[in-house]
């Protein structure tokens, strides 16, 4: 029920409109920018109030308005201002700073103006020095010190002096009559330029609240200046190296298999049933009934087996138990000999060495299949690529006739309702002559063995779960048809807006529509299911298939050649269209009025003897009876001269496509969310791309079809015996067999499944296990094909429409962008961006979230993939036990009701899938917003010390335990099991 709704709730997010989606998320980038801005304003000083003016982190005041009468009132008032509660008088510290000063605060002088400003400069002992203690011949402006006045001693104070074109430091009067300006200084960033001292390992954090600053060090540093070692750092450092150790320690401990004590987990041996193939078995009478007892005597290493597969092991742990062991078990009679029975040995001999001869080499038809779709597809690719290009640049120079073609041609394929009509009829054409034919056909056998059944007509089967022919065609269908309903499912979530022309009134009438679209795909591929299910189908069948699904393949490529780039053009074309049939219209309509009025006036005219007064009342009641007698008096004079003009010049067909296609693509550039384009990556390869697994598909059937109507046509002229061979070899698949080893003839999957597990004896099992490699076990532990099992229909074309579905998606988001991400983004940043200043969060746009979305997407579709082949690995791992009759993993049939199972057997695909896509959105955002939570720490480094400080201090803690209890298990535990089992022996029976 849970999952339900989850369900329910990402469907209703993906039914949202894109107008409301976009003024959602524009909003939250308005905010987000809003508050993004106020805090760069609040770090460059942007806050000073007027006439306060910012440079370097400071606001400088001119006070020119309130003079002081000597130097220490102006120092005094520059404490008490009260829009800056830590001013000072002016202290220069840099040449920039005296430069902003001269220029921009006070201003050039000019004529014989002149003017003394007080700041932070005293003598103090014979020193000049600012306020903060820092003597004036170390700073920079001792260069403008120009004093005048060694020889009066009440100068002690210092002013700048500046007149036209000159400006100096120099000494003043502390208190005079005459009243002077000044300037304070009051610093609001005292992180600009890192000038709080922080060092090379530190960053400086201003703290507005108490006005001061802190260094916030690197990871490793600590102190005041970031000057010294940090103890957590290095304690971090070692934990590290003891989670490392415990990692490495723990692998190595899962490897050792040296003894029964030091194995934990249980061995791939005997997982398996082994069994002696060349020894003798139990009679019937001492067979035991239950399956454990069954794998017993499976597994009994005290029979006599072939020396050729004695392990030494097994030898002396037989030797032990026999040893121990009161009774001996009974004689075992010698083996039943049949009629009919061969040798294990030979057949299984000259079986291994064919199976290995043929697998050296690939066979002619299945390499001719792989490659030519590939090879197609590529051609395919680079043509739909060129012609894009082309048509990109010469349509932007055709005119208006030139181009209507091309336009009445991309039409139909403007959206899926049109082009799934293009070729149905084609289909359903060879559906009628496949029902015609296959009636007739066995309405013929019928009379010929004169049976008494009922005249049926034939019923073509599509879909056959439980038949083995074609399941790889199957599944390539299969591919080609979610590729199609996928695109519909795109048109109306993702282009709901493009669709509300073509779309009825309500949502009842809707939902009809998008049913119907779906079935008309159905349709248009029936035949070609149809006549892949056939075992062996007619020539005529094939080839019409084959014909049929090349013009679909060169409809697609003209489709995906002209018509993509060009989606502005065709909508303008569609108003215009509209415009031209609304002219044509309202003229015909104009000229008709015109023509009956005239002729009606005039026989009313004949026949009154031309009155004034009669005139006038007749046309009143023909005005009163025309239907259309809204029509304005302005359009019908101008309609004349319309008509006149379009008769004669019509400005449409002289219209060029450059100002048209260049407008709208600004537009679409400008709203774009596309992640590609923001790698400036060409969109006519990324929708090559988009439609490769289609192609492929749609390839592979086109030459999969050709090559069954080629062959069909070679057997029937040239070989007509190799067709009672070909049903002979169709019945050996289905049905279970003791073939010939002799002969020619292909093995059935049952029986090589039957032999293989005989064959899987212990010897052989270890040798594999040695052979493996470790690149393999890792690649067998995502997914390890086995010869052996072949998967049903049902399971092939859920996974291949699941593997479709990962592609889809993962292009699809990456074209669109993550909207519901950067809206969940925005409302996250929001309160960090208000609540610290120490985090540089990145805007939610595409722009800067690029890498973060495709690093997101290409993660999640590789997570999906592997996830989807381990799930085919399990399913193959289920049942081959349920064959065995093992029901451990799994529940047994008779869990199940009959009805339920039948329910849950058909709603298992769309269930699968629909979590499959629900899963990928989820995971697809959580792994974004991990890689943004990565991007943000290693930007800001002081994050890791914080996480490591947390986190460490948890693994050590938790991986000394497990060290500690595999310790005490090993020495203490399972040594004294093992002592206790050899002080007393238990009595086993083999």
């Amino acid at each position: 029920m849970v999952y339900q709704i989850f369900s329910l709730i990402f469907i209703f997010i993906l039914i949202i409109d894109n107008v409301h989606t976009a003024s959602i998320a524009k909003r939250g980038n308005e905010v987000f920018q809003l508050l993004k801005e106020t805090k760069e304003k609040v770090k460059h000083g942007t806050q000073c109030l007027s006439p306060s003016k910012y440079f370097a982190g400071s606001c400088y005041t001119y006070m020119n308005m309130l003079l002081a009468t000597s130097w220490e009132r102006a120092y005094n008032n520059c404490l008490i201002i009260p829009t800056a509660k830590d001013a000072r008088l002016l202290v220069i510290d840099s040449i920039a700073e005296y430069e902003f000063v001269e220029r921009e605060l006070i201003g050039p002088k000019s004529g014989s103006d002149s003017v003394s400003v007080y700041i932070g400069l005293r003598k103090v002992n014979d020193t000049w020095l600012w306020s903060n203690d820092m003597p004036l011949k170390e700073t920079p402006v001792y260069r403008f010190w120009v004093d005048n006045n060694k020889d009066i001693l009440a100068y002690d104070c210092g002013v700048i002096w500046l007149a036209r074109n000159t400006s100096v430091l120099t000494a003043a009067a502390c208190a005079e009559q005459a009243l002077r300006p000044y300037v304070c200084k009051h610093t609001i960033d005292r992180c600009y330029n890192n000038s709080g001292g922080c060092g090379k390992y530190g960053t400086c954090l201003n703290l507005p609240l108490i006005n001061s600053y802190r260094c916030q060090c690197r990871f490793l540093y600590a102190g005041d200046r970031c000057e010294k070692w940090s103890s957590q750092g290095l304690q971090a450092i070692i934990g590290g190296i003891i989670i490392l150790i415990a990692f490495i320690g723990s692998y190595i401990i899962n490897l050792d298999r040296s003894g029964d004590q030091w194995s934990f987990r249980k061995s791939t041996v005997e997982h398996y049933q082994t069994t002696s193939v060349y020894g003798q078995s139990r009679p019937t009478s001492y067979m035991p009934r239950s399956p454990n007892a069954t794998d017993q005597v499976i597994l009994n290493p005290c029979l006599p087996i072939h020396p050729d597969f004695i392990d030494i092991s097994n030898e002396k742990h037989c030797r032990h138990i026999s040893s121990s062991s009161s009774s001996s078990p009974p004689p075992i009679p010698p083996p039943i000999e049949r009629k009919h029975r061969y040798s294990f040995r030979l057949s299984i001999q000259e079986l291994e060495v064919t199976s290995h001869i043929h697998n050296l080499f690939m066979k002619p038809k299945r390499l001719i299949l792989i490659i030519l779709p590939i090879a197609l597809t590529i051609s395919i690719s680079v043509i739909i690529v060129h012609a894009r290009r082309y048509i990109k640049d010469n349509i932007l120079h055709a005119s208006y006739s030139n181009s209507t073609r091309l336009f009445q041609f991309c039409t139909l394929y403007d959206n899926n309702y049109y082009v799934n009509l293009v070729t149905l009829p084609i289909a359903v054409v060879i559906i009628i002559l496949i029902i015609c034919n296959e009636t007739r056909t066995n309405y013929c056998q019928l009379n010929k063995k004169k049976f008494s059944d009922k005249f049926s007509i034939y019923t073509p089967i599509p879909f056959n779960p439980f038949s083995k022919v074609n399941r790889f065609d199957t599944m390539v269908l299969s591919g080609i048809v979610s590729h199609e309903i996928l695109q519909i499912i795109e048109e109306i979530f993702l282009k709901a807006t493009q669709m509300k022309v073509l779309t009825m009134r309500g949502p009842l009438f809707d939902l009809i529509r998008q049913i119907g679209l779906v079935i008309i795909i159905g349709m248009r591929y029936y035949p070609v299911y149809t006549v892949i299910e056939m075992s062996n189908a007619n020539i005529l069948y094939y080839t019409l298939c084959a014909l049929y699904m090349w013009i679909d393949l060169i409809f697609r490529i003209v489709e995906q050649s002209y018509c993509v780039d060009i989606g502005p053009l065709i909508k303008t074309w569609h108003r215009i269209q509209e415009f031209k049939n609304e002219i044509t219209s309202k003229l015909a309509t104009s000229s008709l009025i015109t023509t009956t009025m005239i002729t009606h006036l005039e026989h009313e005219d004949s026949l009154s003897g031309g009155g004034g007064g009669g005139l006038k009342g007749n046309f009143q009641k023909f005005r009163d009876r025309i239907p259309i007698r809204r029509l304005r008096t302005s359009s019908i004079t101008n309609l004349p001269a319309i008509q006149l003009n379009s008769m004669n010049m019509n400005p449409i067909h002289s219209l060029n496509w450059s100002s048209i296609y260049l407008n709208f693509s600004s537009i679409d550039r400008n709203e774009s969310q596309s992640t590609f384009d923001q790698f400036n990556i060409d969109s006519s390869i990324i929708g090559v791309l988009k439609y490769t697994p289609y192609y492929l598909c749609l390839t592979y059937i086109c030459l999969r079809l050709t090559y069954l109507s080629i062959s069909k046509f070679y057997n029937l002229f040239y070989c007509c015996n190799r067709e009672m061979n070909n049903s002979q070899k169709q019945s050996l698949k289905h049905i279970y067999h003791e073939p010939d080893i002799n002969s020619s003839q292909k093995l059935s999957v049952e029986y090589r499944y039957v032999r293989h597990l005989f064959q899987k004896t212990r010897r052989i099992l270890i040798e594999n296990n040695k052979k493996i490699s470790f690149i393999k076990s890792l690649l067998y532990k995502i997914y390890r094909p086995n010869k052996y099992f072949n998967y049903s229909k049902q399971i092939l074309n859920m996974y291949m429409i699941a593997f479709m579905l990962t592609y889809y998606l993962t292009f699809n988001i990456l074209q669109g962008g993550f909207y519901i991400i950067e809206k969940i983004y925005s409302i996250f940043s929001i309160p960090l961006i208000v609540l610290t200043d120490e985090i540089d969060l990145p805007q939610p746009k595409p722009f800067n979230l690029k890498y973060e979305i495709i690093i997101a997407c290409f993660l999640t579709a590789i997570i999906y993939y592997g996830q989807l082949l381990w799930g085919m690995k399990s399913y193959q791992k289920h049942m081959l036990d349920v064959y065995k009759g093992n029901f451990i993993d799994i529940p047994p049939r008779t869990a199940f009701k009959s009805a339920r199972l039948i329910s849950q057997h058909a709603h298992y695909p769309g269930y699968c899938l629909a979590y499959l896509g629900f899963g990928y959105i989820t995971m697809g955002n959580i792994l974004f917003v991990i890689i943004i939570i990565f991007r943000v720490i290693f930007k800001n480094l002081f994050l890791v010390e914080q996480i490591a400080k947390v986190v460490i201090p948890i693994l050590v803690i938790y991986l000394s335990k497990c060290i500690l209890i595999w310790f005490l298990s090993k020495t203490f535990f399972l040594q004294r099991v093992q002592r206790f089992y050899e002080l007393f022996p238990v009595k086993l029976q083999c």
